[in-house]
């Protein structure tokens, strides 16, 4: 592939001088790594496979990390809700990411960090707009005081959401179940933005035509 150098490689939301590897009975600490998967034996749906770890660290000097410049931010940060942090992340990380960010309530889900920092860049000036999906939960009481710092007048809030959709069905790749996500997207300023939802949620069944599988087979074999 070509560096075309607008991917780095880094922590999203902290920066750190050195990490250093948690010890466990004279080992390095390691946790799931929250994406290995295999077919359950009987079932054979996806299940988490414990085999895939990864190390558990401590950070030196952490620090929030610098973003770079952009004129929107885009994204889909990792569905992680509060209480699945330190499963999902290991403690270190989440003691870490707290006290750096001791600001925002220790309740938000991990998703909700990224709205903050985005929300951030835009009430200073740094970028035009963003526009996220997050879990469900975005809206609920542990989060919502993060979403009103930026969007309540009352509060000093400068941004507003121009587009919404609150309930949104997704696929969860961990746990395999069918969830729901939001998805916002915020600007400065006051305005009336678009509030949509979904009206209907169907599955198609996808059918194997045995005249298109002929057909495709007489065009290999040309």
């Amino acid at each position: 592939m070509r560096d075309v150098r607008t991917i780095i490689p880094a922590d999203a939301l902290l920066d750190w001088d050195e990490k250093l590897p948690e010890m466990e009975n004279g080992e390095p600490k390691t946790i799931w790594d929250g994406t290995s998967m295999k077919p359950h034996p009987v079932t054979g749906r996806p299940v988490p496979d414990h085999s895939g770890r990864l190390t558990v660290y401590r950070y030196v000097n952490p620090r929030r990390q610098v973003w770079p410049e952009a004129d929107f931010i885009i994204g889909n940060p990792p569905f992680i809700g509060c209480r699945r942090m330190r499963k999902r992340l290991g403690s270190p990380y989440v003691d870490t990411l707290r006290s750096v960010y001791g600001d925002l309530s220790g309740e938000i889900d991990f998703v909700t960090y990224w709205w903050a920092r985005s929300a951030e860049q835009v009430a200073n000036g740094s970028v035009r707009g963003f526009g996220l999906i997050t879990t469900k939960t975005i809206a609920q009481s542990s989060n919502r005081s993060v979403l009103s710092r930026y969007l309540d007048p009352e509060r000093g809030g400068k941004l507003y959401l121009t587009f919404a959709i609150p309930n949104h069905p997704w696929h969860d790749q961990e746990t395999t179940a069918a969830v729901r996500i939001a998805m916002t997207a915020a600007a400065a300023g006051q305005g009336a933005g678009r509030l949509s939802s979904v009206s209907l949620e169907k599955r198609k069944k996808v059918k194997h035509c045995s005249s298109l599988r002929s057909k495709l087979r007489r065009l290999t074999s040309i």
